[in-house]
């Protein structure tokens, strides 16, 4: 891991168009899968081979200073690009509020709602009820952001989850539905 945060690309010119790949995307796609709150963890065992101390401290390092650099929108699309949602800061009303109108992506696709729409069939059912309940956000926050949804087969997906065998998945995905459906969520709350 140490080696892949710290490599960087040559700068002969890619003719194949191919995206160039340096060790600061790999550090974003680490921090997206949660690696800063096991390295942590693991930096603070004892171990007794040196290589492993100061592996983990440049990783250590590498993936706070970087973590820094990335805005909180960054680090939500590395965790969702990645499938490893977990709950925290970014699955917040807060967070929709202010980030809403990024969903659009560069290229004005939705690509972040449907990697969420693609996580409500995850095998992982936390990953599941943390899609479910970013749909419902995104739906809330976002302008037209019902019609979206349902445009991607959001509203579908999510309806067979009301019925899934795991309490949590099953309320958030009945909340997400609600969302989708009611016109001014605010009067009902």
């Amino acid at each position: 891991l140490r080696i892949l945060a710290q490599c960087t690309a040559d700068n002969s010119p890619d003719l194949s168009g191919k995206k160039e790949i340096t060790g600061s995307s790999f550090l974003s796609e680490m921090i997206g899968c949660g690696l800063i709150k096991y390295v942590d963890l693991m930096k603070e065992r004892q171990w007794t081979d040196p290589d492993i101390v100061e592996d983990l401290g440049i990783l250590h390092k590498l993936l706070h200073q970087n973590y820094k650099e990335m805005s909180t929108w960054d680090v939500y699309l590395a965790e969702v690009q990645s499938g490893s949602l977990e709950w925290g800061i970014l699955h917040t009303e807060k967070f929709f509020k202010e980030n809403a109108s990024k969903f659009e992506g560069p290229d004005g696709d939705f690509s972040v709602v449907k990697y969420l729409v693609a996580l409500t069939t995850n095998n992982d059912e936390e990953v599941q009820a943390i899609a479910c309940y970013d749909l419902g956000e995104f739906v809330r926050h976002y302008p037209n952001g019902r019609a979206i949804a349902k445009s991607l087969g959001a509203k579908d997906i999510v309806m067979r989850l009301v019925d899934h065998s795991n309490e949590e998945v099953q309320r958030h995905a009945l909340t997400a539905i609600s969302k989708m459906m009611v016109q001014n969520w605010a009067a009902v709350q």
